[in-house]
């Protein structure tokens, strides 16, 4: 059976958005020609192809379709909500201090958009950092901050991972044929980052170009589904 750590990976991966990042992102990787693929592990496009069409054939499946849905779903909807109830309290939290007087950052009075859960989880990152650095100004507020950051780091931490002895007991829960379609989404998750890794080393120099090695077909907001952006020709 494949590593808890592997399925849960790819337990929080969307099939669909997976698969049209690997064709964007084999696709530049083929375009870039020999210079790219020199710095590959030997035929890993190859297998980002096979990992790719692996999951689009499993994604035929209605079990394994559904089981993709939950999840990437369930459990993240769960924990982004949290993290977005939490984001809300601290600003009302430093909004509070700053009547009293304190000196409070921009960074903890105000919400920016944020909606996908990596973008959330950088914020509540931010918001910790900056709210510990500024202990003394929010405590100017009331009591009661020292639960708040605790909440908070919670709230980022279940963004992350769930308790992992509650993931191994779920997990092995799973039917086998749903365990490695997760393990397979996970493969093809690191295969695609190898290869971003490769661009980026390729393009040290031209933040431009490095910067078309990137994830955000994948990590796009569930509610925005524009069409893969379609990867450059080769010269």
């Amino acid at each position: 059976m494949a590593s808890i750590d592997l399925i849960a990976a790819g337990r929080r991966l969307r099939g669909p958005y997976l698969v049209q990042q690997a064709g964007y992102t084999v696709g530049i990787a083929h375009a870039e020609g020999a210079a790219l693929v020199g710095l590959l592990p030997e035929a890993e496009l190859t297998r980002a192809e096979a990992l790719a069409a692996e999951v689009t054939e499993a994604l035929k499946d209605k079990t394994l379709a559904a089981a993709d849905a939950s999840g990437a779903t369930g459990d993240q909807n769960r924990s982004l909500r949290t993290a977005k109830i939490w984001r809300r309290r601290m600003v009302s939290r430093a909004a509070r201090a700053e009547r009293k007087g304190a000196k409070i950052p921009a960074g903890l009075l105000t919400i920016s958009p944020k909606k996908t859960v990596p973008a959330v989880a950088t914020q509540l990152a931010d918001m910790l950092a900056l709210a510990d650095k500024h202990a003394a100004e929010l405590d100017k507020a009331g009591p009661g901050l020292a639960q708040l950051l605790a909440e908070g780091q919670a709230a980022a931490t279940a963004l992350g991972t769930a308790d992992a002895a509650q993931e191994v007991k779920r997990f092995e829960a799973l039917p086998s044929a749903v365990r490695a379609f997760y393990a397979k989404k996970a493969e093809l998750y690191q295969t695609l980052k190898v290869i971003n890794d490769a661009g980026h080393e390729l393009h040290a120099g031209a933040p431009e170009a490095a910067g078309r090695y990137n994830l955000k077909i994948l990590h796009r907001a569930a509610s925005k589904a524009p069409k893969a952006p379609k990867p450059p020709k080769a010269p």
